[in-house]
């Protein structure tokens, strides 16, 4: 062995998962060469400019500069691109990009700490996609250093691509331009708004396309991204931003907008005007005491925290061929596809080939042979690195609380509903308990207000869109989403035979079916909401889902 040559890795230690642990934690996911030349492209206008990447990786955004430069007449390209980067390989690529004496305007240091010396004409970026909860604590005292000198509107719990985004102003020229790939989270949560209102402060024109194709499917994430793109910057801001949101399909489609369709024109049909619409008509309700927020009566919490749930989770069947006894077993929903109506009943959870599988709770310390066999298949040192068994004592003791009233997913492909709890099992953490809030009593027709235009409405404005064209809903989402003030008083024959039918629609696919009577028996009957405004947040529902589930 050569000296300070490297000391080999063990044998089960595999150096690619190193590599994809290492890029995962920094936020690393290296930008498609396509994605990178349609940035490029579209931020330097001139062999003249200036351009930063603040978060350099691959170097594939660089390169697309370099080569963008070329295109322009730039001789020497490498004297006008700057970048920041805190992963060492990412200097690695540099070099082998622009050689080793070409360097120098790059630092290895955290884009958030750094100050330019003088403003460049454009930043093309691919910033982390690190959300807070998993920033290591290096990182979260960079970002509490920023907010500092800052003082953002945002909350601290944003996602570390949103520093970067505001960051990077200061590093602009008057007039400049920004183009950012960025997590689909820019257009739908809660902390992504003032970021995007402070950018449309500042650009005399902003685009933000929302883009269906997976960029980074290779790299083992699945969401979907949205391009930002944005310029005439203006530091004192501007009296006259033009803002336009779209939805492609892909970056070919983007690249045609782009070349054919000047995007800040007037006239130009958007999406974001469906959103407004949309905003705008249940704002009215709201503000009317029409509708309120389910949170309002409801709280929403977490299922089960199991750990390792293939290992817990089984059917009836294959805990039978373990001779594992079933006093020892509980029915649980960990998944949505397992609730397929709007309620879960006894005789489905005791058909014994049912959907619904069982979790192993055995939290005394005395368990029968057979239990213990079982559990002691499980290492100890798989066991001690799960956070989840560090937590509970005994490791193997997953709490079961069948209280809740009713479920609701956490994923969904169509529209998330409420499933009434009268089975009374529990659920696994991939779908919310909901249970009434004190001095509320629960309503067994919030599962039919589930069903309603207004509460999908309000799913797909609060819910973040995976890469699979999934509706993703943190508890924060849950509480807002849109259920009526005022449910009316049926009689228990009429509310059985009113869950008994929409069940069966639920079941059956009758999804549109299912919304309109909920419609009509919660908003229309009363007079609630008079039918022009219902249209609307249909219409504006329709567009909505369009846009995340578009026709191929």
């Amino acid at each position: 062995m050569l000296k300070n040559s490297p000391r080999p890795l063990p044998d089960h230690v595999d150096p690619l998962e190193i590599d994809y642990q290492r890029r995962r934690a920094l936020g690393i996911y290296y930008t498609p060469r396509s994605a990178a030349a349609l940035l490029a492209r579209w931020a330097i206008r001139d062999r003249t400019d200036t351009v930063l990447e603040p978060s350099f990786g691959g170097c594939t955004i660089l390169e697309a500069a370099v080569d963008r430069l070329r295109a322009l007449g730039c001789r020497r390209p490498a004297n006008q691109i700057f970048g920041y980067d805190v992963d060492k390989s990412a200097f690695t690529y540099l070099r082998r990009l622009l050689g080793e004496g070409e360097t120098k305007q790059f630092s290895q240091e955290n884009f958030l700490s750094a100050r330019m010396p003088s403003p460049v004409d454009a930043v093309i970026a691919n910033p982390p996609f690190v959300s807070y909860h998993r920033m290591d604590q290096k990182q979260r005292e960079v970002v509490r250093s920023w907010r500092s000198r800052h003082s953002p509107t945002f909350a601290m719990t944003a996602s570390l691509w949103a520093y970067f985004v505001l960051h990077s102003l200061s590093f602009l020229k008057m007039g400049g331009r920004i183009a950012f790939v960025l997590p689909s989270a820019a257009t739908s949560s809660d902390y992504a708004r003032p970021v995007m209102q402070s950018i449309g402060r500042h650009f005399s024109h902003v685009a933000l396309f929302r883009v269906s194709e997976q960029l980074f499917i290779q790299a083992g994430a699945e969401e979907r991204t949205v391009i930002l793109l944005a310029e005439d910057y203006r530091p004192n801001g501007t009296q006259n931003s033009n803002f336009f949101e779209r939805s492609v399909l892909t970056l070919v489609e983007l690249e045609q907008l782009l070349n054919q369709v000047a995007y800040t024109g007037p006239g130009q049909q958007s999406n974001t005007a469906a959103r407004s619409a949309a905003a705008e008509a249940i704002s009215h309700a709201r503000s009317s005491g029409v509708m309120l927020n389910l949170g309002d009566i409801a709280r929403a919490t977490i299922g089960e925290v199991i750990g390792d749930t293939p290992f817990f989770v089984k059917t009836l069947d294959d805990w039978e061929r373990l001779k594992i006894p079933e006093r020892y077993l509980r029915p649980i929903v960990t998944r949505t596809r397992q609730l397929p109506g709007i309620r879960i009943t006894k005789p489905e959870v005791e058909a014994f080939y049912g959907a619904v599988p069982r979790l192993l709770v055995a939290a005394n310390l005395r368990v029968p042979k057979s239990v213990a066999a079982y559990l002691g298949q499980y290492s100890l040192r798989d066991r001690e690195l799960n956070a989840t068994f560090a937590k509970r004592d005994p490791w193997y003791a997953v709490s079961y609380d069948c209280s809740a009233a009713a479920f609701i997913g956490s994923l969904s492909h169509s529209s998330p509903r409420i499933v009434l709890n009268i089975a009374k099992l529990s659920c696994g953490n991939g779908l919310y308990k909901l249970a009434p809030r004190s001095g509320q009593k629960w309503n067994s027709l919030l599962t039919v207000a589930s069903l309603t235009s207004a509460f999908r409405l309000s799913a797909e404005m609060y819910g973040r869109v995976l890469g699979s064209g999934a509706l993703k809903l943190e508890p924060s989402d849950v509480n807002k989403l849109l259920v009526p003030s005022n449910v009316p008083k049926l009689s228990l024959a009429d509310a059985r035979a009113l869950l008994a039918k929409l069940d069966r629609m639920v079941r059956q696919g009758e999804h549109e079916s299912a919304t309109r009577e909920a419609d009509e028996v919660l908003y229309i009957r009363s007079g609630a909401l008079a039918p022009a405004v219902l249209s609307a947040i249909r219409n504006s529902l329709q567009d909505l889902r369009g846009e995340r589930l578009p026709s191929r």
